[in-house]
């Protein structure tokens, strides 16, 4: 089991590094066998797809830090217990091919192995997300 404060740190540097379109420092953070899902429908857009093992997750986290851009972002509560954690954050996000923004409230559901995040479920308002993406 991986202590609280160890945790809190890899989630928050996670996302510190993500905020600034820093992929590598982004891809330190996960496990070599994680997954990453933006919870949603995968026939509604292919960022709703699931990715597994960091190659996978690295091309989408690509697409997605190419695509959206977080400001104002609070954290609004974080809990750990062992090995799982939530993150629940409030942000702007602005979508750079459309130029279009909206406040979005995520939450994200993390498990950890080995020091690294295993796997980030992450859910939002899908239907906000495709009015911010659609042509």
């Amino acid at each position: 089991m991986v202590e609280r404060a160890v945790v809190e740190a890899l989630i928050r540097d996670a996302y510190a590094a993500r905020h600034r379109g820093d992929l590598d420092a982004l891809m330190d953070c996960f496990h070599p066998d994680c997954s990453y899902r933006l919870a949603g429908g995968p026939d509604a857009a292919p960022m709703f797809m699931r990715p597994d093992g960091q190659a996978a997750v690295r091309e989408q986290m690509a697409g997605l830090i190419a695509t959206f851009v977080f400001s104002n972002i609070e954290e609004l509560a974080m809990t750990v217990d062992g090995d799982t954690a939530t993150l629940h954050w409030r942000a702007d996000v602005a979508c750079t091919p459309t130029g279009r923004m909206g406040t979005f409230e995520i939450m994200d559901v993390f498990t950890f192995a080995d020091g690294k995040l295993k796997s980030v479920t992450q859910f939002t308002d899908t239907a906000g997300v495709a009015r911010l993406t659609a042509a």
